[in-house]
């Protein structure tokens, strides 16, 4: 760790946080330097979000004590973080897409000219300067949303710095990167640390975190457990620290898989050269009842958006989806989940109504199958309630909303939904974005478990290790195309790297 001479910027004391009579943070103590990278991890639930949400002025009603260089405030609101110099980069994109980069920079703060309006001129150009400052070269003028993502996560990140924020909190700013756009986003974040920003950096990638922090925080279960600097820190002693045990990383399936034999069973599912143009071209695959179809590529190599289209979200320009023996219209995903096809998406508040209770997320898509024609709570939790104990979702009350569950349950939830009804094939779109090593497990273990029950999976990831841990066999696209395809032999994540 760089040695810091200043006192922090930001110091939070005996932190606490409540939800009903669930604890969400108690007693946490949390520090932050000038030109500091801090990493937070933990466990879903441990209570990340909820002190991030604090800082961020999203949760106005909590405990205990907040300074920000040196002097008391508190935090009540997104305003007061924003004239304190704070500022959060979501997960989820909050630029606007159809819009250039230079006005995503200046949203709201146009410099205007004499007549009072927009100075467009100056606005570019200021925008080309600062961008340059932060050793972005781009095109100010181009539209953001025709940039990848991990540049549009750039932008949004130039734009809170440009805004005068002292202090930048990061949430999972890598989940949807691949390990050169890792790099790329890496290399903005060391700038911002040579001009003084301080930085929360919040990611399940342990590896992301150990690479960019100076020190790192574990929270377990709404209290702190760990803060130390990185050069005292390895994977393996960071999961002990959110486990709360000793646990096996898994290391000895990161760097290969032994895939079974090719199964001699018809398939169920068969996609015949589906066609959109410019996100993939004449993908055909086919998986069997049972088995587990990993389908790997980094972030834009299309296999995505071929799940997407398999399960009716996109509408491909041509092909052909045989479920059954039957063809299933492309783009129509009612007809799909009729027929026992489900998609479960990476954006899981896509598939959730967030402040909507549990047993209402869980009924919503196959109601009438659940509780027949005649509607009421006792049926809809009676139906509820076993399958929610059948995906592992804690706390497993159905009352509850499902905005004040983890990341991890909250995806257990969208599990549990699709389970009411009939499901052949299970297609899943980066199903452990954003969990951590338990949560993954768990949700893992029941989508093998349903393989062995005979549902056919198809599990598109952009991590290696997820597809090497849990495929039988494997395909990998890169720029929308089929490259390669594995089964009954030994894969080494390299092989599968390269071919990507």
């Amino acid at each position: 760790m760089t040695s810091i001479v200043r006192g922090p910027v930001l110091e939070c004391h005996r932190i606490g946080k409540r939800f009903g009579g669930i604890v969400a943070l108690e007693n946490v103590d949390f520090d932050l330097y000038p030109g500091e990278v801090h990493g937070v991890v933990g466990s879903n639930g441990a209570g990340k979000s909820t002190l991030m949400k604090i800082l961020a002025g999203a949760l106005a009603d909590y405990e205990g004590e907040i300074s920000v260089a040196g002097q008391p405030v508190k935090i009540t609101s997104p305003q007061i973080a924003f004239h304190l110099g704070m500022a959060m980069v979501y997960q989820e994109f909050s630029g606007v897409g159809q819009l250039s980069v230079a006005e995503n920079l200046f949203l709201g703060r146009q410099p205007l000219n004499r007549l009072g309006f927009v100075d467009w001129p100056l606005m570019r150009q200021k925008a080309r300067e600062y961008l340059k400052e932060l050793g972005l070269h781009l095109d100010v003028d181009r539209r953001l949303d025709t940039y990848p993502l991990v540049v549009r996560q750039m932008v949004e990140i130039a734009r809170a710095a440009h805004r005068g924020a002292r202090i930048l909190i990061m949430d999972e700013p890598t989940s949807a990167l691949s390990p050169p756009e890792v790099e790329r986003l890496f290399e903005l974040i060391k700038t911002l640390k040579q001009r003084g920003v301080a930085i929360v950096f919040i990611s399940h990638f342990l590896e992301d975190v150990l690479a960019i922090s100076d020190r790192v925080t574990v929270l377990r279960e709404g209290r702190r457990v760990l803060t130390l600097p990185r050069a005292e820190l390895t994977k393996h002693k960071l999961v002990e620290a959110m486990i709360g045990r000793g646990v096996s990383t898994g290391a000895e399936r990161e760097e290969w898989a032994e895939l079974p034999p090719r199964v001699s069973a018809p398939p169920v599912l068969i996609a015949e050269k589906l066609t959109l143009p410019g996100i993939f071209e004449d993908v055909s695959l086919a998986v069997a009842p049972g088995e587990i179809l990993g389908l790997y590529g980094f972030v834009g190599a299309g296999h995505q958006e071929v799940v997407q289209a398999l399960g009716g979200a996109l509408a491909p320009r041509s092909g052909k989806i045989i479920l059954g023996g039957r063809t299933i219209p492309l783009g129509r995903p009612q007809k799909a989940v009729r027929a026992g096809m489900v998609l479960v998406t990476a954006d899981r508040a896509a598939g959730l109504f967030l402040r909507g209770e549990v047993y209402k997320n869980v009924t919503i898509a196959h109601l009438r199958h659940a509780v027949g024609n005649w509607v009421t709570l006792a049926k809809e939790l009676r139906a509820v309630q076993p399958v929610l104990q059948q995906v592992g979702c804690r706390p497993a009350n159905p009352l509850l909303r499902v905005e004040h569950l983890s990341g991890g349950n909250q995806q257990k939830v969208v599990f549990a939904k699709w389970l009411l009804g009939p499901v052949r094939v299970l297609l899943l779109e980066e199903p452990t974005r954003g969990m951590d090593i338990a949560a993954k497990a768990e949700v893992m273990q029941l989508v093998e478990r349903l393989a062995r029950q005979g549902t056919a999976v198809i599990l598109a990831s952009t991590e290696p290790e997820l597809i090497l841990a849990h495929s039988h066999r494997v395909m990998v696209m890169s720029r929308g195309k089929v490259t390669a395809e594995w089964a009954g032999c030994r894969l080494e994540k390299a092989e599968l790297l390269r071919a990507a």
